[in-house]
């Protein structure tokens, strides 16, 4: 097993993927069947390369898309991005290794400075910072129809999906000043049966709404806008009244959950958590 700690399994990994590409080479066009559409043998391999690229990247430090080592895997995927059907149901590496755990079993960590800069990086650690977000990131690129949008989409779709359904979000949030649900569960951030503390669910439901009016401003939050001001005013507040712990348990419980492509495409989610950050580094 690759996932398993001091794994011999990876030159054989490796050779699968090449003859993958392999395969892939040998139709015209980019499916495995050749044709202008995805076939069954696309579909059925597709969800499970996505999470490879996740998962063998996150903990074994090896990079299958955009290495230059498999370029018709490449290939294939840019030319699955292009389909909004494949897009509507694609997540990001985030996501996938916090619930791959479940599906495939545990994984472990190979060590070494350049695997743990991909591990930061993927936890947003490293990564989830609003001088970073507006680019399509090395380690996970964005899609192309994603990059034509633009920052200011997706901050604007980060909001919408934010604002949308503001009070469940807000009291889901509060579950990070709650009691934990009891129970064990493979996947890390799962805990169903955790019981908000609704005590902050006011002050909890002010944070959001300031900082969807950040992720409104023109340029974003360090535009330094009428949104941005606003909620920097009620950051400080907050941090003067001795709430600012409560209220960052309750912001980060929310960040480390947004999924993708559940709650927003990755270019928002990757805006929502770098707001996020950004609001509660306001109230430090």
């Amino acid at each position: 097993n690759l996932f398993n700690k001091k794994s011999q399994a990876l030159g054989a990994f490796e050779a699968a993927l090449t003859k993958m590409d392999e395969s892939l080479a040998s139709t015209p066009g980019p499916w495995f069947l050749g044709g202008e559409h995805p076939d069954i043998v696309d579909w059925q391999y597709v969800t499970h390369v996505e999470r490879m690229n996740a998962s063998v990247l996150y903990w074994k430090g090896v990079q299958i898309r955009g290495s230059g080592r498999w370029p018709h895997i490449d290939a294939w995927f840019d030319a699955f991005e292009e389909r909004p059907s494949y897009m509507a149901t694609k997540s990001d590496y985030y996501t996938h290794v916090m619930d791959i755990p479940p599906q495939y079993g545990p994984g472990y960590e190979d060590g070494g400075a350049e695997a743990d800069k991909i591990r930061a990086a993927i936890d947003g650690k490293t990564s989830w910072t609003l001088e970073q977000v507006d680019a399509s990131p090395d380690i996970e690129p964005y899609a192309a129809s994603e990059v034509a949008k633009g920052p200011d989409a997706w901050r604007h779709e980060a909001a919408v999906s934010l604002t949308g359904n503001g009070e469940a979000v807000a009291r889901f949030a509060c579950r990070g000043m709650g009691e934990p649900g009891g129970g064990q569960y493979s996947a890390p951030l799962a805990d169903p049966l955790a019981k908000p503390d609704l005590e902050w669910e006011e002050e909890v439901g002010s944070a959001l709404r300031a900082i969807s009016a950040a992720l409104l401003d023109e340029g974003g939050p360090l535009a330094g806008r009428e949104g941005a001001k606003a909620a920097r005013e009620l950051a400080i507040a907050s941090r003067e009244a001795g709430r600012a712990p409560g209220i960052v348990a309750c912001l980060t419980y929310l960040r480390d959950r947004v999924g993708v492509p559940r709650d927003m495409s990755l270019p928002a989610a990757n805006q929502l958590r770098a707001t996020l950050n950004w609001y509660m580094e306001l109230m430090e």
